[in-house]
């Protein structure tokens, strides 16, 4: 391939749709992320017992957590954030490039950057779809008039007691109540928006502590108001055994949850069975990842990383933009290189493999029964 040729396949400039990312993959190209998923704070107000980041061992706290030169102790909760002049930078690659949209997610709690409302507000100025993952805590009035001109906000609380809010995320029992406030006022604040398409989400990871609770918080979270509820499942370095005990009655509680609650108002999304298949399933039979080429992962460490299950993991480790542009790295030869090296089979796990499996046989040379729905 020319230089010429290679500049044209490889163009950020390039808007693209689902059909024509796959029309560029099934051509050996690498296309245009559709979202970017940006961590501005690797810092977290919480200490969840569950994070991955944090987890000692795990694949996504090898590059997360910083040594300490004097004590030779590894901190977990580093004081890591992307300056506000790098974060403008990326967002407005993002948009020059044809990127959709941003969601903001951890590493840490994008709330503590102390530029946050103005990165938020920034998507929005330049036209690109919001997405916030949060916990919820301090979340200002002035970052939630914002946040109504999002498309998805979703809180993580984990919990359906003070109690066990506290025990799981290590802080006072009482920002329990402080936090199902905030969820409130967001949704009062898109309930009184005349122009707003803004869905409210909460988010339930399921760990062998806080699984006996999903009920009770399912029914505080359908009477706050919110959208949705979306029950997930912690993944470790142990996989589907750590689950074994409790998983029947976790798939007993969302069933009762579905029919309790489930409306046309609140919706409930059974994560928690999909992760199960997928750490039983463990690394993928399969070695192209076509998922990573819709959903790009942008460290607090300014690492560009394939997806976020292999965030500040060695393996998903695909560059850097410190000292570089991402649209500059985006056009490298480092990028192109990295990209086609990656194998999916290689990771350890996957929580894309049903997304995966199905851009893969949309890229087989003649996919058949395509036009049945």
């Amino acid at each position: 391939m020319s230089k010429k040729e290679k500049n044209q396949a490889y163009s950020p400039f390039k808007v693209v749709h689902h059909m024509e990312r796959l029309n560029l993959l099934k051509q050996n190209r690498q296309p245009v992320p559709a979202q970017v998923q940006l961590v501005i704070s690797d810092v977290c107000n919480h200490d969840c017992s569950f994070c991955a980041y944090r987890m000692s061992g795990y694949t996504s706290n090898e590059n997360f957590g910083i040594l300490d030169a004097t004590s030779q102790q590894v901190e977990n909760n580093p004081n890591r954030k992307i300056p506000y002049e790098k974060c403008i930078e990326i967002l407005e690659d993002c948009k020059e490039m044809g990127v959709k949209a941003i969601q903001f997610t951890g590493g840490g709690e994008p709330t503590t950057h102390k530029d946050h409302p103005k990165i938020f507000q920034k998507v929005i100025d330049l036209g690109m779809d919001l997405a916030l993952i949060t916990n919820g805590a301090i979340l200002k009035p002035s970052v939630i008039e914002t946040l109504v001109h999002a498309k998805w906000v979703r809180i993580s609380v984990d919990a359906g007691t003070p109690e066990m809010y506290s025990k799981i995320r290590k802080i006072k029992k009482e920002k329990f109540n402080s936090t199902l406030k905030n969820i409130s006022k967001l949704v009062e604040a898109k309930a009184s928006s005349t122009d707003t398409d803004l869905l409210v989400g909460v988010g339930y990871v399921v760990d062998q502590n806080n699984f006996g609770e999903i009920y009770k918080f399912a029914k505080i979270a359908s009477e706050l108001g919110v959208d949705n509820i979306r029950i997930g499942a912690i993944f470790t370095s142990e996989g589907f055994e750590y689950h074994r005990g409790h998983h029947a009655a976790v798939v007993e509680q969302v069933q009762r949850i579905k029919d309790d609650f489930q409306s046309d108002t609140f919706t409930i999304f059974d994560a928690f069975n999909d992760r199960i298949d997928d750490l039983v399933h463990e690394s993928p039979d399969y070695d192209n990842c076509g998922y990573m080429h819709f959903d790009t992962y942008i460290g607090g460490d300014l690492k560009v990383y394939s997806c976020c299950n292999n965030a500040y993991s060695k393996h998903g480790e695909m560059g850097s933009i410190e000292g570089q542009s991402f649209k500059e790295f985006w056009m490298s030869d480092e990028k192109v290189n990295a990209y086609n090296a990656l194998k999916a089979s290689d990771c350890k796990r996957c929580m894309f493999n049903a997304k995966n499996k199905f851009i893969n046989y949309l890229l087989t040379e003649d996919p058949v029964h395509v036009n049945f729905v």
